[in-house]
């Protein structure tokens, strides 16, 4: 999957064939059918494996916590996940022409959304994050958010890798989320309870 992955990423989707796939992985076309049904289903399943490993770097355990979310937003900044930037846009633009790759992004997206969802729903109930945001709409645009910096190489290129970037990203994350305001929002809703 690693030659398919960076095949997609450099030539596009529409670009690369699954001969030119079996080649470069030194296997036949066959065998890639053997495990994917089609060139969208690889596709997902390399940017499913880019992505997944992103979380385990990140995710101690099995943790609800949605401040978590910051960092892992700010990790799209570095210039290591150049190659899931590329893949993510890859997806995005595939899925125009293509229904299969449409439906397998659809679902794909809606599972995301829903794990940030129940995330940011621990964490309301937690009292970690403002109960009254609607975390379904938070969860839609924190993916809106990561999907803007799948653009850096095109709109800011300088700023990869940049660490005052990174640290702005994850603030600005913070600020979305309502994490800093959360904070002192609960702790002045618990004072001025404890103070009547």
């Amino acid at each position: 999957m690693t030659s398919a992955g960076r095949l997609f990423a450099e030539r596009g989707f529409n670009s690369v064939s699954m001969p030119t796939i079996a080649r470069a992985s030194g296997i036949t076309a066959g065998a890639i059918y053997k495990h994917f049904d089609s060139k969208a289903d690889l596709l997902f399943e390399v940017v499913k494996g880019v992505v997944e490993s992103i979380r385990l770097s990140i995710e101690p355990g099995n943790t609800p916590d949605a401040t978590l979310i910051p960092r892992l937003i700010a990790m799209y900044t570095e210039p290591r996940l150049k190659p899931l930037r590329q893949l993510s846009l890859e997806i995005h633009s595939a899925s125009t022409n293509h229904p299969r790759v449409r439906r397998i992004l659809r679902r794909a997206l809606d599972h995301n959304v829903q794990q940030l969802r129940c995330r940011i729903a621990a964490s309301q109930q937690a009292a970690r994050l403002d109960p009254t945001i609607d975390s379904e709409l938070l969860a839609n645009a924190v993916i809106v958010f990561m999907m803007g910096l799948a653009h850096m190489e095109t709109i800011a290129p300088q700023l990869v890798g940049d660490p005052r970037w990174s640290d702005f990203i994850q603030s600005r994350a913070s600020a979305l989320l309502g994490i800093s305001a959360a904070g002192s929002g609960m702790a002045s809703m618990k004072n001025n309870n404890l103070s009547q």
